[in-house]
């Protein structure tokens, strides 16, 4: 069986607050919203290129998956390639995410940071800067480890 598209599908607390964070992060309304009969979130769907994302509250009455801030922690990142880096890492910040590690040009050929959006989940937002074969990319993180004491 070959994979047609993976969807993260992120599980939050305040999930309406989190569709108007990424309504504004990414300059698009949901495609999909559906509430619960008591306004809770079942399910919210968001295309960003063409990419897609889903969310809900975590209903943990229904099964749900639990949130990062039930969790206190997360153990999934999420990989978002955009055109500017630095310019989405200061849109999540002005819009309440925290940074975990600034933008830095990185062995691999990407520009390359971490934020913690409001609701705990982890993003790492990279921009492309230049192709790298894997050998490249090897050597290169080789010479970064010799270069960096641990």
């Amino acid at each position: 069986m070959t994979a047609q598209e993976f969807v993260p599908y992120l599980s939050v607390t305040d999930a309406k607050e989190a569709v108007a964070f990424y309504s504004r992060v990414f300059e698009t309304p949901p495609t999909l919203l559906l509430n619960m009969p008591d306004g809770r979130v079942m399910h919210c769907e968001f295309r960003v290129g063409g990419a897609r994302f889903f969310l809900s509250e975590e209903l943990p009455e229904h099964g749900g998956t639990p949130s990062p801030a039930s969790l206190g922690a997360t153990s999934v990142a999420i990989h978002l390639s955009v055109d500017d880096c630095d310019a989405m890492v200061a849109k999540m910040t002005t819009n309440g995410a925290q940074i975990l590690m600034d933008p830095i040009d990185m062995f691999w050929g990407e520009r390359f940071a971490r934020v913690r959006d409001p609701f705990g989940h982890e993003w790492g937002i990279t921009t492309h800067l230049f192709d790298m074969t894997p050998a490249e990319i090897q050597t290169s993180a080789a010479k970064m480890f010799e270069e960096t004491p641990e």
